[in-house]
């Protein structure tokens, strides 16, 4: 793992000339009576911009999402439809960013609610702030020279409004950097089991396991960290224990079930550990996009389902909250 440092990252990257070029930001939240995530994604090759906001308070989830949203209704980081506006600022490069939203969000109280869509709307208002990282921001090695990612946790606080009841957020927070042209488990029926887990010890998680088609972790990348150390995460297993092969989950899933218990087993240097999550909703984003396969950049489409929990979580006696994730292609 390598510390990022050049300030020039923070910002949008000119695209190499390849089609399918990708540049993603990801915020998440944690407070113990509102969690959510927030997605900006640019495809200039492509024409368009992506704009998710997820939030989940008392026992519903309220939600935008565009994926065709036009080049020209984004400026910057900011995207901008009748219906929503998101805006992310860069205050102090790896240190402080400002998250703002405001319009129209879905309703749902259930997974098949939140895939397939509802007729119930509210209006939603966000103005977060990401600062306080507890460690540098790190890189990932995603095995590719085309795709760069970087990540690290922080504290978020500020105010949520959903239907004109404002919520105050102060809670922990993650947050991710991505841009390239070629992700290494999209081809085929590849995908990741992965999970960020914070804890008001000071302690955050980080893990991403791809696998093959037979759920065989072949690449971990993640580590423990806190404000004196960072300990990479060697090789991991996950045990979802929801009763249903790959084949079967990703539908399952979509249609209302989830797993109740996942434990992860991280191997370290220095030992092993469990980190055990108990989810409490299961927010399943429906994805299509070309074939990102390096010879065929005009084949079929891919359709995947990225599936985000918010969850609890426990290690080592240690209370703290997670966003598990599966991403599956099918």
């Amino acid at each position: 793992m390598n510390v990022k440092s050049d300030p020039s990252d923070e910002y949008l990257h000119e695209p190499l000339d390849r089609r399918l070029w990708n540049e993603s930001y990801f915020f998440d939240f944690n407070d113990d009576a509102v969690r959510g995530f927030t997605r900006l994604g640019f495809q200039p090759y492509e024409r368009r911009a992506n704009a998710w906001f997820y939030v989940v308070y008392d026992d519903e989830v309220y939600w935008y999402r565009d994926e065709n949203i036009p080049l020209e209704r984004t400026f910057g980081l900011q995207s901008e439809t009748p219906e929503f506006t998101q805006r992310y600022e860069l205050e102090n490069p790896y240190q402080e960013w400002t998250i703002s939203a405001s319009g129209t969000s879905h309703v749902a109280n259930d997974a098949a609610g939140v895939f397939t869509g509802t007729d119930e709307q509210v209006e939603l208002e966000a103005d977060l702030t990401f600062t306080d990282p507890l460690h540098d921001a790190l890189d990932i090695d995603l095995l590719v020279d085309t795709q760069y990612h970087y990540d690290h946790a922080g504290r978020v606080t500020g105010t949520l409004t959903i239907g004109g009841e404002e919520i105050t957020v102060d809670g922990r927070g993650y947050r991710d950097h991505s841009w390239g042209w070629f992700r290494d488990w999209t081809p085929g029926k590849w995908g990741h089991m992965a999970c960020f887990a914070q804890f008001e010890t000071g302690d955050c998680f980080t893990l991403i396991a791809s696998t093959n088609p037979d759920d065989e972790v072949h690449h971990v990348y993640g580590y423990h960290a806190n404000e004196e150390t960072t300990r990479p995460i060697r090789d991991a297993t996950v045990d979802w224990n929801d009763g249903h092969d790959r084949e079967n989950r990703a539908r399952a899933w979509a249609e209302g079930e989830y797993p109740d218990d996942i434990q992860y087993t991280l191997e370290f240097d220095d030992g092993t550990e469990t980190l055990r999550c108990e989810p409490t909703h299961n927010i399943p984003i429906g994805y299509e996009d070309r074939n990102w396969a390096l010879t065929d950049p005009d084949g079929p489409w891919l359709t995947s389902i990225t599936n985000r929990m918010p969850a609890t979580c426990q290690w080592q006696g240690h209370d703290g909250l997670a966003w598990p994730e599966e991403l599956l292609s099918i």
